[in-house]
């Protein structure tokens, strides 16, 4: 009986890709919550300060463009999760119907 359990490996494919995908999810929340915060919290003050400071003596245009491009990067960032999440969710559905179409019964 247990020998005939191990060798039934008809589940094991989708179970192992969806475990797998569901951590990798996980792993991507935890991740973006992270950089998210040392992003928000440090990086971009600091690069904003640095650039709008008198002693940098940059151009008031040439700020303005650097600002800008920071809010264009990070609204792109924030972005990001909801991209990987319908990513991971799109190649969890397919590689269940592959699998599904390749078993027998």
């Amino acid at each position: 009986m247990k020998y005939k359990l191990l060798k039934n490996k008809l589940a094991y494919s989708i179970g192992f890709t969806w475990v797998f995908s569901l951590v990798t999810l996980f792993g991507l929340g935890v991740m973006f919550i992270v950089f998210d915060q040392v992003f928000l919290a440090y990086l971009v003050p600091t690069i904003k300060n640095q650039v709008n400071s008198t002693a940098a003596a940059i151009p008031i245009a040439t700020q303005n463009i650097i600002n800008a491009n920071i809010d264009k990067y990070m609204t792109f960032w924030h972005a990001l999760p909801f991209i990987l999440f319908f990513v991971v969710v799109i190649y969890m559905v397919v590689a269940a119907i592959r699998k599904e179409s390749d078993t027998q019964y």
